[in-house]
């Protein structure tokens, strides 16, 4: 379950470098097993290079498999595939000078494997069924050069369940193991530091000793009884009492100060029919004005409107806002933010508002213009007529070089540049708190639509996050928790309150130091 990182990181500080400085490797090191999924990671990188030919002799896939059960015939058949597939792809797509696979089959020391993991610019860990899988733990020990790699973990290895900051994909998906792979490539720097200081930081603090140490505490409890169980139940309308324990046992992540990242339609003000009617409740205006009052509580409204109207609709002073998922942004201090768009595009948002306007605004569908960013709304039309209206508002979105995403009851267009929630909200931490945000302050992120996913994501392991589904467990999110309506936004904020009020009883100018745990009640 964890792995002497101590030692890990002596391996690399003394290994020699075996892969060159401008070589860029990705890295996978399994048993020669049916379970590690390799196969599918070979064809995930073959469909890497077919769709995304730019990285033709930029990156190499280097694939360590340590012989297992050679003498079974399965393990047999196995090792042929590889080879097959090796053969294949590397006949697709070598050039005189390079070729996209480095295979090695057997086993290597472990210093040169500490250099590997040291050197490596991602390691691809996707098992399609697994213990912990400590390799991904190692990978992470040995992450002492700057900038560093990327992880990415399959939520079948037990390193996919508590090592959040690296990058999850689903290795039964060719297409989403791709995409994850070609985010890894494209992370920013600022981002790949982001996430490894705290993955690094975590192994670092639960080594094998940690975990040899806690089941010896875990076997001393035993004997207790008396104890009921209880089933988690993640939709239920939560109460103060819950938000207590929950944040309870999170009290590592608590800083000094704290960030409230919200949504609003959805989330500060439920939803309705016409955005116009999206009125945020007095005693939520009012909360948030209080909130926004207190010294160490930093809070930002990222919407999809436009930022003029999201300020106008909120009203609260002395807090940042952002429009167009983060395109725009106003600073408390009145200093604005406006994200370089292509001037081509103001042209082409033009041409499609037209395009809408004539062709699918009827029966009740309308467009709402935010500049070049839009959205399609067809709430108000019959459920018989919607799905072809959708369809052809998404068919003309994208003929006009335009991402269409679903949120409620609404299609939005946006252009494709590498903007969104999740880049916005660490533009704002990063502006309001410095570079070392991640270590000074706690993140709260609550939101309701597809868009928030963005940050929750970009977020993962670094902030508290939290999804309004309105009770739809069908919703897939990457949200720590679910939450039922705008009345559990609101329940939240006043937990928040409600405990930035025991300042007087806390060090100063400590106030987000996280309340102990509840006693247990037999």
């Amino acid at each position: 379950i964890g792995i002497p990182f101590s030692r890990f990181v002596s391996l690399a500080k003394e290994a020699k470098r075996t892969i060159p400085e401008d070589k860029r490797v990705v890295l996978g090191v399994d048993r020669l097993d049916y379970t590690k999924g390799l196969p599918q990671r070979l064809k995930a990188f073959e469909l890497l290079l077919a769709k995304h030919p730019e990285y033709i002799e930029k990156i190499e896939l280097l694939q360590i498999a340590v012989p297992s059960r050679t003498d079974v015939k399965e393990y047999m058949d196995l090792k042929e595939q590889m080879d097959q597939l090796v053969g294949c792809i590397n006949g697709r797509f070598s050039t005189a000078t390079w070729s996209p696979i480095r295979y090695i089959y057997g086993t290597i020391g472990q210093q040169e494997l500490a250099a590997f993991y040291r050197d490596a610019a991602i390691c691809f860990v996707t098992p399609l069924r697994d213990g912990m899988n400590l390799v991904a733990k190692e990978y992470v020990a040995c992450q002492i050069n700057s900038p560093p790699g990327v992880l990415i973990v399959s939520p079948f290895a037990g390193a996919g369940q508590n090592m959040l900051e690296a990058l999850l994909c689903n290795p039964y998906e060719l297409t989403e193991t791709m995409e994850t792979l070609h985010r890894a490539l494209t992370m920013p720097e600022d981002e790949r530091t982001l996430r490894m200081n705290y993955l690094r930081k975590r192994e670092k603090n639960q080594d094998v000793n940690f975990w040899m140490k806690s089941f010896l505490k875990a076997i001393g409890r035993l004997s207790e009884e008396g104890s009921p169980i209880v089933l988690p139940n993640s939709l239920k309308p939560l109460s103060m009492e819950d938000f207590d324990e929950y944040f309870a046992i999170r009290n590592s992540l608590f800083n000094q100060k704290l960030a409230l990242l919200l949504d609003y339609d959805g989330t500060l003000a439920p939803l309705a029919p016409h955005p116009d009617l999206a009125i945020i409740p007095p005693q939520t205006k009012e909360l948030l004005q209080r909130l926004a009052n207190i010294p160490d509580v930093y809070i930002a409204i990222i919407s999809g409107r436009g930022v003029n109207n999201v300020k106008e609709m909120v009203g609260v002073d002395n807090i940042t806002y952002a429009g167009s998922h983060g395109l725009e942004i106003i600073h408390p201090d009145g200093s604005k933010f406006h994200y370089p768009m292509p001037p081509e595009y103001e042209q082409k948002a033009n041409a499609l508002l037209k395009e809408l306007q004539d062709q699918v605004c009827k029966d009740g569908a309308w467009v709402e213009s935010k500049g070049v960013y839009m959205t399609f709304h067809y709430r108000n039309v019959p459920l018989d007529t919607q799905p072809d209206l959708v369809s052809k508002a998404k068919d003309l979105i994208e003929e006009h070089g335009f991402v269409a995403s679903h949120a409620h009851a609404a299609v939005e267009a946006k252009p494709p540049i590498n903007w969104n929630k999740g880049r916005a909200s660490i533009y704002i931490l990063r502006t309001a708190f410095g570079l070392d945000w991640s270590e000074r302050v706690t993140i709260i992120y609550a939101g309701d639509d597809t868009t928030d996913e963005d940050a929750i994501q970009a977020l993962k392991g670094m902030a508290l996050t939290f999804r309004i589904t309105q009770n739809d467990i069908s919703v897939k999110t990457a949200a720590d928790r679910r939450l039922t309506s705008t009345q559990c936004v609101v329940t939240l904020l006043r937990w928040v309150e409600r405990y930035c009020a025991r300042l007087p009883i806390n060090k100063p100018g400590s106030v987000c130091t996280a309340p102990s745990a509840p006693n247990a009640k037999n």
